[in-house]
Parts: structure tokens; sequence; C-alpha cells
């Protein structure tokens, strides 16, 4: 809408600008202002019993910030971890949208799109009532002038079942997550421990691929042409010189589809993978890309993509002379959410060109990192919307044999692309066929681990598979776990610690049915259903 004024608010910082038919004025929220008190009731629930009926009383206060640790906390007049007095209170910003409310004709709330921006917005609105009654709730899912001019004629109520779920999420986190947390704080007298509904099950998976990755196995490789064969659990101590492999062949073509653009756990994979990011990195660059507005909402589970997506895609096919491989899908069921894609027809080179030429200005400086996610996203995008591959893949089994004994490696390889289609986006590697033949290969001998380390990728994905966690809290829960000094991280694999392995193991034998995943994943039903 052009560039604003700003003005202060009680020492708050407002923008104001004018869109046509409204005089905007803005105020950043800054995240939650309230979270449940740690002092009043249990855990911050008051438990009363009214007309032989069992309440469940919420109570919050408002959210400080020391200045010194970064501790986060409610209730105390001071830092409770390092006793600092010097803080930042979130009353302060609470106040000064109180006295904003006072002077404007109607209050959107504009938070995250997501049951977490729900409960936000609903505090909100029962802080500013008194102060201004015309209030309503407004989404957006990208920062675009079309997308706020649409949320702001097209605001709403807040959708209390939302609100619910997310309540009881939280309450349920405090209950379990906190007072596991206060046992291992006793146990072994450790304040920055930690327990979680998601991430002790969790952790438990990264000990369990530990464990594996520990086990070691003996491999024979074996290298015939532009292929290298792995044999495991060889019974040899020495490695031949030379050994005969018996290759077979087979081929078949094959049209592929391409993948639907990315959710949040295929796009942290995705990244983990291919850009070796870590998972924290990859959600706080795409929350840049999504406040700049070049991407849309990042923490979705949706694969949808709407019409106004499609018609975008097919603006960039046709000013890029590839209208003959566009081809439209929308991918999974319409719903709040989209995928994540690019809110713009522009690829990261032509964004760049636009950057340097003066035309597309930021508020803030893109990164080399920033490009290659958005590289990544724009990619996926339109791959999704070009026509199907055809390809020619070739089916490998080679056999060797040691002491009577037969070994076996399967592999199959694209040899032929015989149709681009979304394959002019995203290039697969294609190898030379091999001919079947009885070769005679060198050979090397290792010992290696039973079971590859995870990634933060596969964890995130095995969380998405195993249904606990959410696109909100899948990065959150492995930077915790990397915090807490639970895993460690070395060459992008994740490795459980001792400490990790003695936390779970006491979890796991004293509260087991607490930290299971079946335990989690039938919560995680249940608030479902609330939502």
């Amino acid at each position: 809408f052009g560039k604003p004024s700003k003005r202060e608010i009680n020492g708050i910082e407002a923008f104001e600008i004018s869109t046509g038919k409204k005089i905007l004025s803005i105020v950043a929220s800054i995240g939650h202002l309230l979270d449940l008190s740690e002092n009043k009731g249990f855990d911050g629930v008051k438990i009363v019993k009214e007309k032989g009926k069992l309440m469940f009383l919420p109570v919050y206060d408002s959210i400080k910030k020391c200045k010194v640790c970064n501790e986060q906390f409610v209730d105390f007049n001071y830092c409770p971890r390092c006793k600092s007095k010097e803080f930042v209170d979130k009353r302060k910003i609470i106040e000064a949208l109180q006295n904003l409310a006072l002077e404007v004709n109607e209050v959107l709330i504009a938070t995250d799109p997501d049951a977490e921006g729900e409960k936000i917005a609903w505090d909100l609105a029962l802080l500013l009532k008194p102060f201004n009654a015309n209030i309503k709730r407004s989404e957006f899912h990208e920062v675009t002038r079309k997308a706020l001019k649409k949320a702001f004629e097209e605001a709403r109520k807040i959708d209390e079942a939302l609100v619910d779920a997310q309540i009881v999420r939280r309450i349920e986190d405090r209950w379990i997550g906190f007072e596991l947390s206060k046992i291992l704080w006793k146990k072994f007298r450790n304040h920055n421990l930690s327990a979680g509904r998601v991430q002790t099950p969790v952790l438990g998976w990264i000990i369990e691929r530990t464990s594996k990755a520990r086990e070691k196995v003996k491999v024979l490789k074996v290298n015939v042409e532009a292929y290298s064969f792995t044999f495991k659990d060889v019974e040899i101590d020495e490695a031949p010189k030379k050994i005969k492999v018996k290759i077979e062949t087979a081929e078949k073509e094959e049209t592929v589809n391409p993948l639907p653009p990315f959710t949040t756990d295929s796009l942290l994979k995705e990244a983990s993978t291919l850009l070796k990011f870590p998972s924290a990195k990859t959600m706080q660059l795409a929350q840049q890309l999504f406040e700049i507005g070049l991407i849309t909402y990042h923490r979705t589970d949706s694969t949808h993509l709407s019409s106004y997506a499609i018609n975008l895609a097919k603006q960039w096919f046709q000013d890029n002379n590839k209208s003959e491989i566009f081809h439209p899908r929308q991918y999974g069921k319409e719903g709040t959410h989209e995928a994540i894609r690019p809110t713009k027809p522009i690829d990261a080179k032509e964004l760049v060109r636009l950057v340097y030429a003066g035309i597309l200005r930021f508020p803030i400086k893109l990164t080399k990192e920033h490009l290659q996610l958005y590289d990544l996203i724009f990619k996926r995008f339109v791959a999704s919307q070009a026509k199907k591959a055809t390809i020619v893949k070739q089916k490998i089994k080679a056999s060797i044999k040691i002491n009577d004994k037969s070994y076996v490696d399967e592999k199959e390889a694209i040899i032929e692309i015989k149709e681009k289609g979304f394959y002019e986006f995203i290039k697969p590697r294609i190898h030379k066929p091999i001919k079947p033949n009885i070769y005679e290969a060198e050979t090397k001998l290792y010992v290696m681990p039973k079971a590859k380390p995870f990634m933060q990728g596969d964890v995130i994905a095995l969380m998405k598979e195993k249904g606990i966690g959410r696109p909100s809290t899948y990065a959150k829960i492995m930077q915790t776990l990397l915090e807490r000094q639970y895993v460690k991280e070395i060459k992008n694999f994740l490795f459980s610690t001792k400490k990790g392995f003695k936390v779970f193991n006491f979890l796991n034998s004293k509260y087991h049915e607490y930290v299971t995943e079946t335990f989690t994943r039938k919560l995680e039903s249940d608030m479902d259903a609330i939502e």
C-alpha cells in the first residue's frame, strides 16, 4: 500500500497507512501476550466444582522476557532463572493496543492463520473488548496487496473451536511436559532439563537409531563400470583382490508424476537433504520470505493449490515460453491452508535481477540462503504444474559368491528421459546403462553402521508419518533436543548423548504411559477433533 508513517504509543511503534478505503494503524503483538500462570491453580488451571460439575479455569498472566538471560516467564517481578529485575513485559504492548483501540472505529486482528494464531487473536479480543467492541479476525496466507485487501473485506468472527483446541493443547503441555520436567529437575538436580509429549518420544527414536548406527556390519564394496554395489554382512576377514560379479538387468518405461508442492514437513526434509539446513534455520528463512511477501504461509500440512496459484503458475509458464508443458493440478482438498508456494511468477534468477535493478525492494537483505530456499520452493511449485515425465529405468541385480554363499545387491537407475515434462525443473541423475554380463571387479572391505543415523529431515518426516507434532512445532522440537544436549549433530547426522539416554531411560521406566508415541498420537487426534 506504499510507505507507512510511524508514531509511538506508550513507547510502542505503530505504522499508519491508507488502503484507499481505510486508514490502518498497525501494531505488532510480537507473538503470544499471555501464558498460563505457574503459581496459581494446578500449573495455571484452577479446578473448581460448580453445581456438581468440575470446572477447569485457565489463569493467565502477561509474558515477560529477561534482558540478561532471555528467559521467558510469567507471575514473577524478577527473572526466576538469573534473578535479574531487568525484563520486558508484554503488558506494555497490551496497554498500547488498548489505547489505540479507543482511537479507531474497528479492530482487525491478523495473527498467524493457524490454531496458535487463533488463540493469540482470542486473547487480544478479550483484552481489547472493553475499549472497542467492534473486533473482527482477518486471516491471510500471503503478504500481498491482493491477499491483505481480501482479508480486510472478509473479516470474520474468531473460531472458538480452534481456540479451545489450542487451550487444551497448552494445558496438556503444562500438565505433562512441565510436571515431568519438574521431576527431572529434582532427579538430576539440573533445571536445564525438560520433557514433553512429543519431545520425549522423538528422543526415543533418535536413541534407538543411534544404537543401531553403533552396531557394525562388514560390507564388501564392488565397482562395476559406473556403478557401486554394496554387499552387507559378508562372512570374511579379508577382501579378495578381485571377484566375479554377475549382472542381470531389466528395462522398463515409466510415466512419472511430479511431487506436490511443499508442506512444512516435506520442505524441512528437502532443505535438510539438499541444502544441509537445520530445521530451525529453514523455518527462520521461510518466516522471513513469508513476511516480505515472497512465499505463502509456511506452517501448513496442506498440498492444495488455489485457482489463483494455478493462474500464477500459468503466467510464469507463458512468460518463459514453456506453455506446452503446463499441466494444472490442484492437489488435495480445499481447506483453510494452501501448500507452500511463491506469491509471484518470479523465479530465483529473475528475483536476483529485479533486486539488483532496484525494481524490487525488501525490508531485509536477501542472502544466498534466502535465495537457495526460495529456489527450492519455486522449482517444486512449477514442477507440480508441469506435465508428467516419461523415463526408461534399468533394474540391476548384482550377485557374487564367497565361500559358496551368495550375496545380492539391487539398484534402479534412470537411463533415459523420453519426455522431460517436470524434469525440466528438477533434474534427475541420468546413468549410463550397464550390459548384463559377468564382470571381474576389484573389491574393498569396510566396517559400516548397521543403520544410517537420522538427519533432521528424516526425524520430521517420521513425526508426520506417525502423527505426532504439528507444522508449527516440528522445527522447535528438533531445536529443543539440540539445546538440551540430549542430541548432538555431527556432519548433519543426529546422535543421542549420554544425557539424553539417561533422561529418556528414566522417563520411559517411571512414566512410560505418558511418553509413548501412542499416547501422544491419541492426544493429537483428540485435539484435532476439538478443532
